[in-house]
């Protein structure tokens, strides 16, 4: 199977709601507490999903938001399997840093080496925009979030805490200074 790393437009919405909400679930289940995971199953729908991605990219497409920046890995057949976000770092842990958002690939195709080209794309994005170093928030739990920053070279640049339904979680930021170690000519 052939994967394509693009921008995304508003037409993907539907498709990055379903891995978004799919891949969350499978992926967070049991590294959340098990009522936070109940409060999102009950609310967070593919279609809350879906409106909450045409919002954001039909601001992008708007040019009313000029500091996010959205990637999708598509499959021969235009069906979206990958997700990330791009933005300016909301944590001040490494200079001149960028962030990924978010990074969600369907289970099933995980370990194909899709995560690591939609990293790659953000960083290519923060390398022309100026940018010269990288983070990314993960759950404290997620065991495998973590191997595979740890595998594209990431490094524990600090923790902080989050909220989601009102429980806290504990994050682990990975950090990568230099982000030409992440970019490619052709993603």
């Amino acid at each position: 199977m052939s994967i394509e790393i693009r921008l995304a437009k508003i037409e993907d919405a539907a498709g990055m709601a379903v891995v978004m909400v799919d891949t969350f679930f499978a992926a967070h289940r049991a590294q959340i507490p098990e009522g936070q995971w109940q409060k999102r199953r009950e609310k967070w729908t593919y279609a809350d999903s879906e409106r909450g991605w045409r919002a954001s990219l039909g601001e992008i497409d708007a040019g009313r938001n000029t500091q996010d920046w959205m990637y999708v890995a598509v499959t021969d057949e235009g069906e979206v399997v990958g997700v990330a976000i791009g933005s300016p770092a909301e944590l001040d842990l490494l200079p001149n840093a960028d962030q990924v958002g978010l990074i969600y690939v369907r289970s099933t195709c995980q370990g194909q080496g899709i995560g690591r080209r939609l990293v790659q794309a953000v960083a290519a994005q923060q390398e022309k925009l100026g940018r010269q170093a990288l983070i990314i928030s993960t759950l404290e739990t997620n065991a495998p979030a973590r191997r595979f920053y740890e595998a594209l070279g990431g490094r524990v640049v600090g923790t902080h805490e989050t909220e989601d339904y009102g429980f806290k979680e504990s994050q682990v930021v990975y950090g990568w200074a230099d982000i030409c170690v992440l970019t490619i000519s052709e993603v």
